[in-house]
Order: C-alpha cells, then structure tokens, then sequence
C-alpha cells in the first residue's frame, strides 16, 4: 500500500512539473523583448510599458460600471502576471548592470513607474469589496511586495551607479519622464515614496 501511494505521490510531482508556467507576455510582448536584447534602455521601458499595461487592465475591471462575476479572478491573473514582469525586470536590471551599463536614468523611470504603480494597488486594495479582496489577497500581496522589492533594489543599484560614475552631463534638465534626474533626487535627500 505504501509503495502504491508512493508511486502515486511521485507520478503527481512529476505531471505538476511537466505542466508549462503560465507566461506574462504575450506573442506581440515577446517578440518586442526579443528585438530589445541588446539595448537595455528599451528594454527596461518595455517591461515598465508591458506592467502599466496589466495596471491599466486591473483599473478598467475595478472601475465597470457593471463589474462581471469573474472580474476579481482576472484582477488576480492581471496582478500574478505584474509581479511576474517586475521579477523579470529586476533580473534585467541585475544581468545589464553587471555588464557595467549605465541605467541611471533608466533606474530613475523604474522608481517614478514603480512608486506609482505601488500607489494604485493601494487604492485598489482599499476599493475593493469583501468578496474581491478574498478572490485576489494572494495576488496584490505578491505583486506589492515584488514592487516593494523592486523599488529597494533600483534605489541601491542607483545609488551605486551614482557613486560610480558620477553625475550624468546636462543632469540640470529634467529626463524624459519630466522628473528631475536622479542625482539630484538622490543628493537633496528626498524621502521616499509612501510605503516604505
């Protein structure tokens, strides 16, 4: 009996990890980071624009007018999948900025993309019913924490990048995501963003 129960313990591991993980990207995403490889630039705005994406898709549900029975299940996949491409933007992150790039101002849109995001699951945890908080807990409280994560890792990637090569050229204009460039940010000690 045991042996029986055994075999069957070890042909369910084994079917469990045959079975594919559910990928974030979808075909258009994935050709897209294909062409971005070489050029970390891009591709950090990419992943940043592909998890806005899933934040804006979460906002659409949560604000129907006549929200549908399966909505707090779409939010749940919506959120597994934004904290799966903040993962995967933090591996990124790591891989470029051990070839030594320079991700200063790459950095700085992580944490003002971040911060914001951050913000918005607030809301929606504070917005949602009783019910939807149930179906989707597990799902906002692991893509909070991989942003949480995330944002503490680009703060300290940055703050080294900084002390490294020093204060980018034309650092008094403003970057392209209208914030002020990162050194700035960094040297006038500005507190950082709420819920941390």
């Amino acid at each position: 009996m045991r042996v029986l129960a055994a075999l069957l313990l070890v042909g369910l591991c084994a079917t469990a990890r045959a079975q594919p993980a559910h990928d974030p990207l979808n075909p258009r995403e994935v050709e897209a980071m294909r062409d971005s490889a070489q050029e970390p630039k891009k591709r950090v705005d990419l992943l940043l624009s592909f998890a806005r994406e899933r934040v804006l898709a979460i906002e659409r549900l949560r604000s129907a007018a006549k929200p549908g029975k399966d909505d707090a299940s779409a939010i749940a996949e919506l959120l597994t999948d934004l904290a799966a491409l903040i993962d995967e933007l933090d591996d990124n992150l790591a891989m470029y900025n051990g070839h030594s790039e320079d991700l200063r101002r790459p950095l700085q849109h992580v944490l003002d993309t971040e911060s914001e995001f951050l913000k918005k699951l607030a809301a929606l945890d504070q917005n949602a019913t009783p019910v939807q908080k149930r179906r989707f807990a597990a799902a906002l409280e692991d893509a909070s924490d991989s942003l949480k994560t995330s944002l503490e890792g680009a703060r300290v990637m940055l703050a080294d990048q900084i002390a490294k090569k020093g204060v980018e050229k034309n650092s008094e204009k403003p970057d392209r995501h209208g914030s002020k460039p990162a050194e700035d940010r960094f040297r006038a000690g500005e507190p950082l963003p709420p819920g941390f």
